[in-house]
């Protein structure tokens, strides 16, 4: 019987000319693939000016570096609009899928930039923070969009190719590649892929990222989306992109109820719920 759980089988599927099957298998194969020139430099921009004049920025820092030179913003979707299209986009959800299974939903968004001076951090994996033995199958699929082109200058990120299939920690100094390619470009990764942001080197240029990643939708999320995006702000997005936030029934839902009806009409008891007397006097 087929484990609806499982990856999606995407062998021939093409979709606005990029073979999904292919990407998928790079990722399984050897943890990571990058697509160039996947997001159209229209929506990069309005992105962009998104994160310059709309988006609040929460941190200062890059994970495990202490330069303070990396600007970040989390929790995206309760702060703006300008990517909802990203999420949305069936080359990105057809990949998604094709690498931890259809049921999945939004882990973390990040918008980075990272500054000349900034050191590299440390090598990690982002499925690390589950504790569940290796090896496992995967339950995380990453997504970085370069807004700038991404050099090994200005800090472009280090992979560690076929890490993802090592059931043991690497050792720091391990060889890794760097990621370099242009603006509007993405690469994506199995969660458990040793990687690191690089140092940025240059005396000025900045490098900005957009990051998703998504996760199977029986685990935990790191950002709780379900809170970090209010209710009101929730119903002003399309049916798919709720879903994605986790507003989906796994298993009992709401007293049996779709979250999403729960959503609209804020009734969290069934209209079919009836007193423990109202059902004996039916037998």
């Amino acid at each position: 019987m087929e484990n609806p759980y499982d990856p999606v089988d995407q062998t021939g599927v093409i979709i606005e000319g990029l073979d999904i099957g292919k990407v998928v298998c790079e990722i399984q194969d050897k943890g990571f693939c990058v697509v160039e020139d996947f997001l159209d430099l229209t929506l990069l921009q309005r992105i962009r000016d998104s994160f310059n004049g709309e988006v609040p920025i929460t941190e200062m820092r890059a994970i495990g570096t202490d330069s303070g030179r990396t600007w970040r913003a989390h929790n995206l979707l309760a702060k703006t609009r300008a990517a909802d299209e990203v999420f949305l986009d069936p080359r990105l959800r057809s990949i998604v899928d094709g690498v931890i299974g259809k049921y999945n939903q939004v882990n973390v968004t990040t918008l980075f930039n990272t500054l000349a001076g900034e050191t590299k951090q440390f090598l990690h994996q982002d499925d690390g923070l589950w504790p569940i033995p290796r090896p496992h199958p995967s339950f995380l699929c990453n997504a970085l969009f370069a807004f700038d082109d991404f050099t090994k200058a200005n800090g472009a990120t280090h992979l560690v190719p076929f890490s993802h299939q090592w059931n043991k920690p690497v050792d720091q100094s391990v060889d890794s590649i760097q990621v370099e390619m242009r603006s509007g470009s993405v690469v994506f990764w199995e969660g458990g892929m040793w990687h690191a942001g690089g140092a940025n080197t240059t005396e000025d240029e900045e490098r900005m990222g957009f990051f998703i990643s998504h996760q199977v939708s029986y685990l935990r999320p790191q950002e709780i989306q379900l809170l970090s995006v209010p209710p009101e702000v929730v119903k002003q997005m399309p049916r798919k992109l709720q879903r994605l936030l986790g507003y989906h029934s796994f298993g009992i839902g709401v007293d049996g109820r779709d979250p999403l009806d729960v959503l609209e009409d804020g009734v969290v008891v069934s209209p079919d719920a009836r007193l423990a007397t109202d059902w004996r006097s039916r037998y």
